[in-house]
């Protein structure tokens, strides 16, 4: 099925890339595409522009950047009114509930990307699953302390559901991977990644000098783990596996990985999930239908699958930023 005009909406709410499987169509009348982006804080833009170039479609980025509630709303009505044939929403987000049943009422296709939408949606591109995750955070810190010794885990306060599931899940697998690791605690401060919550891990650390290492479940908690360290000079003797969010550009976490005091462990790509999901709207919209098994987008995104239970399809493995690779990633999300 083709359209004259398709125009798809990429909002995202938290965010060098080889030609996709998929030919622009032959013939005269080529069909035009626009995607119209949001950045919600994340850092996919940059494989979503090079999806849009690879497919011959226009990409417009909105002026926003981290909007409230409010302002994604009027975004989405914005988009409703343009009659958009496609919206992508990253990011869990119950207010904006209602105005995502108004998009599907529209008739539009939606799309959730990277973390899932509070909504219902035609299709979740997603990054990797939970237990890959989790298990990837473990071996992260395993791998710098020779899976063996005392190490801690600095708990999620509430940031977004699926942490929860990663902090059960790496309390599960480490006894089980590496039984040589012993938890000492989980600890579970404010959530807020102030000082006081570096004082209360450092404090740790002092009642704790056998511990080797911290996994920080969410961004916040990988954030105070790292300064931790930093601050009480126990770099390359406690180590830290975190997750660091999606960006590397502008933040300390460069610096981190490269002086030892943590490894960065992101859910997927954040480039290759930009790109994969332009890629599978243009799918969509072109008439294909997306049926459990292995798809192949090309260049080094490679093999995805789709999982029909959850209408999903899946990146990948995650990604883990250290010493050897950060040089290759530092300057490109």
């Amino acid at each position: 099925m083709t359209r004259k005009s398709v125009a798809i909406a990429l909002t995202l709410s938290l965010g060098s890339v080889a030609p996709t499987l998929l030919a622009r169509p032959s013939g005269a009348a080529q069909p035009r595409y626009t995607i119209a982006q949001i950045t919600y804080g994340r850092s996919s833009v940059g494989g979503a522009r090079a999806a849009a170039k690879t497919l011959g479609m226009r990409y417009i980025l909105s002026p926003n950047n981290n909007p409230p509630p409010p302002v994604l709303i009027r975004y989405y009505t914005s988009m409703i009114a343009r009659h958009v044939d496609a919206i992508i929403s990253d990011g869990y987000e119950p207010a904006l509930r209602p105005i995502l049943t108004r998009v599907r009422k529209a008739g539009i296709l939606l799309i959730s990307s990277g973390d899932d939408i509070a909504a219902k949606r035609d299709l979740w591109v997603s990054e990797s699953d939970p237990v890959a995750y989790a298990h990837a955070l473990a071996d992260a810190l395993a791998s710098q302390i020779n899976g063996q010794g005392e190490y801690a885990i600095l708990g999620e306060q509430g940031q977004y559901p699926i942490a929860d599931t990663w902090e059960k899940d790496v309390e599960a697998y480490v006894p089980k991977a590496y039984p040589s690791m012993k938890l000492d605690g989980v600890l579970t401060e404010t959530g807020a990644g102030d000082e006081a919550e570096v004082d209360a891990v450092k404090s740790f650390m002092s009642a704790h000098p056998t511990l080797k290492g911290l996994i920080g479940i969410a961004p916040t908690e990988a954030y105070v783990a790292a300064e931790a360290i930093e601050q009480a000079g126990r770099i390359g003797q406690v180590f830290s596996a975190g997750n660091g969010g999606d960006a590397l550009k502008g933040t300390p976490l460069v610096g981190w990985v490269r002086s030892g005091a943590m490894e960065d462990v992101v859910v997927g790509d954040p480039i290759k999930l930009g790109y994969l999901t332009v890629w599978a709207a243009h799918y969509l919209l072109t008439g294909h239908h997306f049926r459990p098994g292995a798809y192949q987008v090309g260049g080094p995104i490679g093999l995805v699958y789709y999982y029909a239970k959850h209408q999903e399809l899946r990146l990948g493995q995650p990604l883990t930023i250290t010493k050897t690779n950060v040089g290759m990633y530092a300057n490109q999300f």
